[in-house]
């Protein structure tokens, strides 16, 4: 006995493939990294699910409704609208975490470009880094021409508002901290400086070492594994 299955039942059945289960191993497969390297991202590929669901949802719903429908088609049209709804929502969940994990990243970025302000820095001044802490280190880049942006200064993560014109820095614009006092021989595995304790939470932090490499920390909180 062959089964014959609506026009709305097919639908639903290709929204759920293409909305919840290919997307859900794109997003759990491949890391945020990975795919930006490749000129993708995990927040993209959220928002394509969630409207496959929504259409999925939708189809659902007029095919229950659908007085013509055999009771085969209309339970296909209920499990598809049920699976649709809960990626619907997953996917919703993974947009908002997405763009925190590309909004790391991109602080990281920062930490990059600090580095290099730090080594044009120490080129001038006999290997040494700024020798004041916090701030008033940063702002010796700022004030010296090293690092003039002050985008760099603010963490992606965060509402902090920027400077401009020719502000002198201060805590309050400004998302990392600052160690002040080091130099190109200071100990490789030496902080720089790194994320202040809730640019991403008490969960995660990104930390730039001596040697340049940028390292992200975890726990609860971050802050104490750090190794200062």
């Amino acid at each position: 006995m062959s089964i014959k299955l609506s026009s709305a039942a097919k639908f639903v059945g290709i929204l759920t493939i293409l909305g919840c289960i290919i997307p859900t191993i794109y997003l759990n497969v491949f890391s945020e990294s990975f795919l930006l390297h490749h000129g993708l991202s995990h927040s993209g590929t959220a928002t394509i699910c969630g409207f496959l669901c929504l259409l999925g949802i939708i189809g659902g719903i007029a095919g229950i409704f659908d007085k013509k429908a055999s009771s085969l088609n209309k339970r296909v049209c209920i499990l598809g609208t049920l699976l649709c709804l809960i990626f619907f929502l997953y996917a919703f969940v993974q947009f908002g975490t997405a763009r925190e994990g590309t909004r790391r990243i991109s602080c990281a970025s920062n930490m990059k470009c600090f580095m290099l302000a730090f080594r044009q820095y120490a080129i001038d001044y006999a290997g040494n880094y700024p020798s004041s802490g916090g701030a008033a280190g940063f702002e010796l880049l700022r004030k010296y021409d090293y690092l003039t942006d002050y985008a760099v200064y603010t963490c992606p993560s965060t509402q902090t508002a920027r400077g401009s014109g020719d502000q002198p820095l201060t805590e309050e614009i400004i998302d990392y901290v600052y160690i002040g006092g080091l130099n190109e021989k200071s100990s490789p595995r030496q902080p720089l400086m790194y994320d202040k304790p809730n640019n991403h939470g008490n969960y995660y932090g990104n930390v730039l070492f001596t040697d340049g490499t940028v390292e992200r920390i975890e726990g609860k909180p971050w802050t104490a594994n750090i190794k200062k």
